[in-house]
């Protein structure tokens, strides 16, 4: 029976397991055994509500490489598996314990108690079970091997199809606008966590299913110290200081991260004289964002321009990140990257600096097409300082 309520055509979903299948039998696996939230609601469509604040049930994904693909959950959740989702094989388990046993026996079920079977090891994953139970479901099938598949989550997740796109592309507009529309509301004297609240509160208003990501951060760093505080505190917003925005949203999980930077009242010459800089080393960054460029070739760019004004960024060792399921995921816009920039990556891109004007950051999202990089995020960052 079809589900009444997908997020996407069962093809959507056919498309990423058979992606998947094509990488594993370059590693010669049998299945893909998924445990980690965000990775078993890519492949299943299942966006359970239970499953980010549970740590004693099982939410799981088992995609064998020549069979129909397994879904492990809760009784409870099966209304809305069955109402989601286009898997139909799913198996449930009621009780809060018996997990191990139970997750093995599906597993040899399926015939894969002898199986070379790829899960979320490596860079970038992390088991959305116990290490202990983890350890305990390989003890109990010991003629199975059980290997890294970090990689092929990450490269079935690189390219986002266009109903992908799609949904990036609401969340990004959501978010810019309203980073915008907000801004008549605020005044100096009001703490940083006021102004959140205001933009927290504007961003539900306007279709945000959640948040991942919501920074404001008023002025300068306190003396002597490194980094900004990201997280929203009581200092007040003073006249004449920079206020920066960091955000992230979801559009049927999809989600979007966008940095914006304005000045309370009017910027003094030298604000708004960095802030045109960093927006110039910013748009050459852009302008690298097109096939067959590479992070490296991006970074480098960034590098020269960093070099001839004698500045360097505010260090956190890339200037940009893929967008997706995830505010931040694979790859980074990093000189280490080994990729090659393809049509339908989508790339947050941001040169920031950290300094005595305060976080100066101005990040907006971009898909890769056959003739270069397509704003998601519009209205894009100002090209000058904002006031408010």
């Amino acid at each position: 029976m079809a589900p009444t309520y997908p997020d996407f055509p069962k093809a959507e979903y056919e498309a990423r397991w058979n992606k998947a299948r094509a990488f594993m039998a370059e590693q010669n696996l049998d299945a893909l055994w998924i445990t980690e939230r965000l990775n078993y609601e890519y492949f299943t469509g299942h966006r359970s509500a239970q499953n980010p604040i549970d740590k004693i049930r099982s939410y799981m994904f088992i995609l064998p490489k020549d069979d129909d693909p397994v879904l492990i959950t809760m009784p409870f959740e099966v209304a809305q598996v069955v109402t989601t989702t286009w898997i139909e094989k799913i198996e449930t388990i009621g009780g809060l314990t018996g997990h191990v046993e139970f997750v093995s026996g599906v597993l040899d079920k399926m015939g894969l108690s002898k199986a070379r079977i790829g899960t979320e090891m490596g860079r970038e994953q992390y088991l959305g079970i116990s290490y202990k139970a983890f350890n305990e479901i390989i003890a109990s099938l010991p003629n199975a091997e059980f290997v890294d598949a970090a990689q092929i989550i990450l490269d079935t997740r690189l390219i986002k199809s266009p109903a992908e796109i799609d949904y990036m592309r609401k969340s990004a507009r959501m978010n810019a606008q309203t980073q915008v529309d907000i801004l008549p509301r605020l005044e100096p004297g009001m703490t940083e966590n006021e102004v959140a609240r205001i933009l927290r509160t504007a961003l539900f208003e306007a279709g945000a299913e959640t948040l991942t990501l919501l920074s404001v951060i008023a002025g300068a760093k306190p003396e002597g110290t490194t980094g900004m505080i990201l997280s929203p505190t009581d200092r007040k917003i003073v006249e004449g200081e920079a206020l920066g925005f960091d955000v992230g949203i979801t559009h049927k999980g999809y989600t979007s991260d966008l940095a914006r930077t304005f000045v309370v009242g009017e910027p003094s010459s030298e604000l708004a004289e960095f802030y045109d800089w960093m927006m110039s080393v910013r748009r050459k960054a852009d302008a690298c964002l097109v096939p067959g460029k590479s992070p490296a070739e991006l970074i480098d760019v960034v590098n020269q321009e960093l070099a001839a004004a004698g500045m360097q960024t505010s260090g956190v060792g890339r200037v940009g990140h893929g967008v997706g399921f995830e505010t931040t995921e694979y790859p980074s816009l990093a000189a280490f990257e080994d990729i090659v920039f393809e049509p339908g990556m989508v790339f947050a891109c941001n040169p920031n600096f950290s300094n005595h004007f305060g976080f100066i950051n101005a990040e907006d999202n971009w898909v890769i097409t056959d003739t270069g990089a397509d704003l998601l995020s519009d209205p894009m960052a100002d090209l000058r300082i904002r006031s408010i």
